[in-house]
């Protein structure tokens, strides 16, 4: 039976997780000329830009009202309206996004009250200034995300739509992904005839071309006339439960478009159940190229499992992703022995424990975790794959085990934002790259669906019995 275990250690070693502020400005990023400012120190700025320049291997621009000593004692407000005039008469956005951060909201600043000030005192600024809470000492990165989203959902868009009022489209709110996760996802919509409307879309301004001259703001992302038109979509759809989830319920009590959140769309359930609610609203049949798309998964699927049944995963990272992952590893006969978040969310955790009996596997699911605290369970009870972002390459080297680099930050490889989990395509590229980590830590050649070990050589060697039994001699 699977438990759930919460840290109580009070410091955090090697922790999983970022500050909540660089999840506001990521998802800033995906709206077409918006600009962030950080409201606070130089250093709440710099950090976020210096993980996402890292990750996207793009140039990342944050405004900050870099707050001091003396902003501290006695507010931040001359900075934070200086910000504000000099962004706008500067770059002209179509959107400027304030978040706090630990220090400006521990001082009090009233950031919405500093805005309306700053309006009255700028009739001709007509564009929209949202404020975003993000202090990182409540939840973590995905938290500002979510957070941003919400105040989205609350404030950009019309008024209630009349009704039969539509704009054909479906709201599509990916959460934290990958600008090729974004790219997949609007594949499936294509090849289903449907027009997404992505609350937001930075796969292209975060993963974009070199071009000259340079623009004025990176090219893509979602127009800000596009979100005032998302009260009158057809639906939304929420890809991840505890970023955007809340933001697709706004949308359903606040302007009629109807809710629908969905689990993470990784491995062959998760996809199926994402293309079953686009037909379920649109009634859209599903297309072959689709079929084929979902056949494909499905025979690497087969293809492996005498490679993968039985073997141990440790995974970490973020909520959604963790539910979407140990989806895959069960569907690959995997099982998921450590399931670590940073994120304090017992609904998720008693969920993930209903979700891993549900699929028949026993998982120690671990909440307020740090890598600290995984690596002390894999010396104990060792692990054959590891499953999450670069920071556990340390884990990785010092146990050797091979380290499946997912989420964010992703630091020590290049081109990892381009790729896609999500999908039949992405589930089935996770699928071959999971397989091939066996391949190279259990054996230096595959014989007839024998793993062979390594550093044998000749007719004398031993075969490693695979889990379904085959391990004779061929």
């Amino acid at each position: 039976m699977s438990s759930i275990t919460i840290q109580d250690r009070a410091v955090a070693i090697n922790p999983t997780r970022s500050c909540a502020p660089i999840g506001a400005m990521l998802a800033n990023y995906g709206i077409h000329g918006a600009i962030t400012i950080n409201h606070g120190s130089q250093g709440c700025a710099t950090y976020p830009r210096h993980q996402m320049a890292r990750h996207f291997r793009e140039p990342v621009e944050v405004a900050t009202t870099s707050l001091t000593e003396k902003t501290t004692v006695y507010g931040g407000k001359s900075n934070l309206l200086a910000a504000l005039k000099n962004i706008w008469e500067r770059f002209h956005p179509t959107l400027i996004m304030v978040c706090s951060t630990c220090l400006s909201e521990t001082i009090g600043d009233d950031i919405p009250g500093v805005i309306d000030e700053f309006l009255e005192r700028h009739p001709e600024v007509t564009i929209p200034i949202l404020s975003v809470k993000t202090p990182s000492y409540i939840g973590n990165h995905t938290t500002g995300f979510d957070n941003f989203l919400k105040e989205i959902a609350g404030n950009l868009p019309d008024r209630r739509k009349k009704k039969g009022e539509t704009n054909g489209k479906i709201n599509i709110i990916p959460g934290w992904v990958n600008p090729g996760d974004i790219r997949e996802l609007k594949h499936m919509l294509r090849e289903m005839g449907l027009n997404g409307l992505w609350i937001t879309d930075y796969s292209e301004t975060l993963d974009g071309g070199y071009y000259e001259p340079r623009p004025h703001f990176a090219r893509g992302g979602t127009t800000v006339e596009e979100l005032r038109s998302s009260s009158k979509s057809l639906a939304t759809i929420a890809l991840q439960r505890y970023v955007g989830g809340e933001a697709a319920r706004i949308y359903e009590r606040r302007y009629g478009v109807p809710a629908h959140v969905l689990t993470m769309p990784i491995g062959l359930a998760n996809t199926d159940a994402f293309v079953d609610t686009l037909v379920e609203i649109t009634d859209h049949v599903i297309p072959e190229a689709l079929q084929v798309e979902r056949a494909r998964l499905l025979d690497a699927l087969v293809d492996t499992h005498m490679f993968t049944t039985g073997l141990r995963v440790a995974l970490y990272g973020d909520p959604d992703l963790l539910e979407g992952l140990v989806g895959l590893v069960a569907e690959m006969g995997m099982t998921p022995a450590y399931v670590l978040t940073a994120a304090d969310t017992m609904p998720w955790a008693e969920h993930m424990v209903e979700l891993t009996e549900e699929l028949g596997v026993e998982s120690e699911i671990i909440l307020k975790g740090d890598l600290h605290e995984l690596h002390k369970r894999i010396k104990a009870r060792p692990v054959d794959l590891l499953i999450g972002h670069s920071k556990g390459k340390f884990i990785a080297d010092a146990e050797g085990i091979p380290l499946l680099r997912v989420g964010f930050p992703v630091e020590d490889r290049f081109g990892y934002h381009r790729r896609s989990i999500v999908g039949y395509n992405g589930s089935t590229a996770l699928v071959d790259e999971i397989t091939n980590l066996v391949f190279e830590r259990r054996a230096s050649s595959i014989v007839s669906n024998t793993l062979v070990e390594r550093g044998v050589e000749g007719p004398s060697y031993v075969p490693i019995s695979l889990p379904n039994g085959n391990g004779k001699l061929v």
